[in-house]
């Protein structure tokens, strides 16, 4: 089922989050490893489930709530969170750098810690809103045929195809169902 796409990518993001919290509880020690695995992931999967999720499920989603106004407010809400997190990310991303090669980077470790944990807190909400609304809502609303043009268009940006490739696919797919 391609919704579990976006479980697993929730999960990946989740995974960075207890390493954040655990970056944090572990100050002012450092191990330079675990810092940098961070930024790998902040860097990778984060942005990378943002991509699928803003790409891919939103906008067949959009498309299958059009006229709910209950379901547009909650996607719009979405949309917001992901806009906040990628414009938060690079901030994040230099703070994990900074830190995996310097002991301070410019900032004592409980204003570091306060940093991470402001961080890890944003991005859990955000994932308790895919994970306790948004899946399921794409779940009790999306047809089969829905799903099909979901899988074909994860496999698709997977492939390396630009989002606006895989987004122009989505809609000419959903464009042959309603004709």
């Amino acid at each position: 089922m391609p919704l579990m796409q976006f479980v697993s990518g929730a999960h990946r993001v989740a995974e960075l989050c207890d390493l954040l919290e655990a970056l944090a509880d572990d100050l002012p020690r450092k191990a330079t490893p675990v810092w940098r695995e961070a930024v790998r992931l902040s860097v990778t999967v984060v942005p990378e489930h943002i991509k699928e999720m803003t790409c891919i499920l939103l906008p067949v989603l959009r498309q299958r709530t059009k006229g709910d106004a209950l379901c547009e407010a909650v996607l719009r809400r979405v949309q917001t969170d992901y806009d906040e997190s990628r414009s938060t990310l690079p901030e994040l991303t230099e703070l994990l750098e900074q830190s995996a090669v310097n002991s301070t980077p410019g900032m004592t470790p409980e204003a570091l810690g306060f940093a991470l944990r402001g961080h890890f807190e944003m991005i859990r909400r955000h994932i308790g809103w895919e994970t306790d609304v948004v899946l399921p809502l794409a779940k009790s609303r999306l047809t089969d045929t829905d799903l099909r043009a979901i899988s074909n268009s994860i496999i698709m940006l997977q492939d390396g195809v630009g989002s606006e490739v895989v987004l122009l696919a989505s809609s000419q797919q959903k464009g042959r169902k309603q004709s």
